[in-house]
């Protein structure tokens, strides 16, 4: 990855979550909910298989993007090009790809307990 897409995935990274947990106001029900146990999981069972299951679709997606991507897409392949070679439209097609995933996941993360509409007070 180039400089400049490196500071993209930090910032996409790092400040996007943290703003979105930062600022988003508590709801009744979280306020009302009982607090967890001081030995409870930080990660509970729900977390972690939100976690694993989009680790492997990414993963999986990348992964056919990297190898397959420039045959699916018709385009020349990347991973041939030199080092200092201008930006191939095969990893300009992967680094996009990699971007949208993360912003989906960050959205998709807000709810953890069960709630299935992710976009319940989005706006607020």
């Amino acid at each position: 990855m180039k400089a400049v897409q490196m500071l993209w995935v930090n910032l996409i990274m790092d400040t996007f979550a943290s703003l979105a947990l930062a600022t988003e106001p508590p709801t009744e029900s979280l306020l009302k909910r009982r607090p967890y146990g001081r030995n409870k999981p930080l990660i509970s069972r729900t977390m972690m298989k939100n976690i694993l299951g989009h680790a492997v679709y990414q993963l999986t997606v990348i992964f056919f993007l990297v190898f397959a991507g420039e045959k699916f897409f018709d385009i020349d392949s990347g991973r041939k090009a030199p080092l200092h070679s201008p930006p191939s439209q095969h990893y300009t097609i992967i680094f996009n790809t990699f971007v949208l995933m993360q912003l989906f996941n960050e959205i998709n993360s807000r709810k953890i307990h069960g709630e299935r509409n992710v976009f319940a007070g989005i706006f607020r």
